[in-house]
């Protein structure tokens, strides 16, 4: 589909010859050009809302008159004593990585090219580092006691009569036993490096393991980085807003305070420096996501659910830039990587949302976002002990540490089989965004700035019987140039 420029600015034409068509006129087109390109200051401080601006202007125009004209609104805006600034709009959303619809999908057994690519991609990483040797030479160097580097995937995790954790780590070449100090959280199927050496009794007893992990900060790496001088001038007074698990439909959505969200964005701050809002997940409860959850829902029709969905996110600024990413709970499949929200629900929501993929990469200002669900929390956290779903940035870090998104497989997450690994996390964001736990987290890792960005649902008793405590309502908002991060919360009228 071409977009035109208005679509691209964030004002959609037909959006505004229907609210003056709801007041019961047409509009001259070159009073439509007025408007689409113009962000018009009035009342000290004027939101683009056409609703308002509709009925202000058509009230003070005479009985005889159906057609409003340039002259009207701008005498409209003279009225007001204000002026009419030409909007310079943001960036439209790139999106640099997004799982397509429809992509080839091996044999449901067949996880042999799945892991191939993992296993290529994130090893290119360590050896980038490190000088490693293939697993098949292991027994040609049995008599040396020089220390050797293997790089290879964890197939095996289990414990010897010492404490010690036994590991069994693979390559294309073969596999080899490796024992691993016990204070170590290897993950299965994850790629790591190991560096020891390889004793009479055939096992590898490894001292030191190496992780593929984001580079570290260095002047020469930021002199790269979107932090210099050029992109905060470019971002100067650009924010995103992150948000994630609206859980629409469920009877604990919150809806006044989703409410004040909006009249927020509506205010002159939101509108001149927030256009971009990202939405990681969740958008609706669902059907039949979890036993009983029947008993949780005030909308029991998943296209109901998301007509109510489509309907609150139209209640936001027209120039505003939504981005909506799938969760476990939305209309797509379970297994990642989850595809954009199918056709017919895209076509409920304003014309200025895009729909990706989970996860996926997109570019706001020229800041790079990963986008994320997070259905891998609940691997991590039952393989982590120290991981809990109250610091969802712990669990975050690890994801960037091991470059993948998801290293487990067979738990409770599932990955559908193909040629290309969409987990691995290859290239570096700026900003990490995740939700699925319903907390709030920020942490700044590597240059990287992770976010999880809570939810707009209250305690359900399943979650109250999981022990979960939610942290909802909130909004977490990011300054593109600073990267500075401010959450507000929105439960309260006095937290907004």
């Amino acid at each position: 589909m071409v977009v035109k420029p208005y679509e691209r600015e964030g004002v959609h034409e037909l959006e505004i010859v229907r609210r003056f068509a709801d007041c019961g006129f047409q509009i001259h087109p070159e009073a439509l050009a007025l408007l689409t390109r113009c962000r018009l200051k009035a009342y000290g401080s004027w939101h683009f809302d056409l609703e308002t601006i509709a009925q202000e202007v058509t009230k003070s125009v005479d009985a005889s008159v159906c057609v409003i004209s340039p002259v009207h609104v701008s005498a409209f805006i003279k009225r007001n004593g204000k002026q009419v600034e030409e909007q310079q709009p943001a960036e439209a959303p790139v999106i640099l990585r997004s799982y397509p619809e429809q992509c080839a999908v091996g044999e449901h057994k067949n996880f042999l090219p799945h892991f191939m690519d993992r296993y290529e991609r994130l090893s290119a990483i360590l050896q980038k580092r490190l000088k490693c040797t293939q697993i098949r030479f292991l027994k040609s160097r049995r008599e040396s006691t020089e220390d050797l580097t293997l790089v290879g995937m964890v197939s095996a995790i289990r414990k010897t009569e010492r404490g010690n954790l036994l590991v069994d780590l693979e390559d294309p070449t073969g596999n080899v036993p490796v024992i691993v100090s016990p204070r170590e959280e290897l993950l299965l199927d994850e790629v790591i490096g190991v560096t020891g050496f390889l004793a009479t009794s055939g096992f590898f007893i490894a001292h030191k393991i190496y992780y593929p992990d984001l580079p570290l900060p260095n002047s020469a790496l930021q002199a790269s980085l979107p932090s210099t001088a050029e992109q905060k001038e470019r971002n100067k007074s650009i924010h995103v807003v992150f948000i994630s698990d609206m859980h629409v439909g469920s009877t604990s959505f919150l809806e006044g305070a989703w409410d004040r969200f909006v009249e927020w964005l509506k205010t002159e701050t939101a509108d001149q420096h927030i256009p971009y809002l990202v939405v990681a997940g969740d958008v609706v409860d669902g059907i039949g996501v979890y036993p009983g959850q029947e008993e949780d829902l005030m909308i029991t029709d998943i296209e109901e659910q998301y007509r109510v969905a489509a309907r609150y996110f139209h209640q936001l600024p027209s120039h505003l830039h939504v981005i909506i990413s799938p969760g476990n709970h939305d209309a797509v499949r379970g297994a990642e990587p989850q595809p954009p929200l199918p056709e017919y629900i895209r076509t409920m929501f304003p014309s200025t949302t895009d729909f990706v993929s989970s996860p996926a990469y997109i570019q706001l200002g020229g800041r790079r976002v990963l986008v994320y669900h997070g259905q891998s929390y609940d691997d991590l956290v039952n393989a982590i002990p120290r991981l809990t779903y109250s610091k969802p940035e712990d669990a975050m870090v690890e994801m960037l540490k091991r470059r993948h998104l998801a290293p487990i497989y067979g738990n409770s997450l599932a990955i559908t089989p193909q040629d290309h690994d969409y987990g691995v996390i290859d290239l570096v964001p700026d900003i990490f965004h995740c939700g699925h736990t319903h907390t709030v987290g920020q942490f700044r890792y590597r240059n990287v700035l992770l976010i999880n960005s809570g939810t707009w649902q209250a305690q359900t008793p399943y979650q109250k019987k999981r022990d979960i405590t939610p942290v909802p309502g909130c909004a977490t908002v990011v300054d593109l140039s600073s990267m500075q991060v401010q959450v507000r919360d929105f439960v309260s009228p006095a937290g907004a």
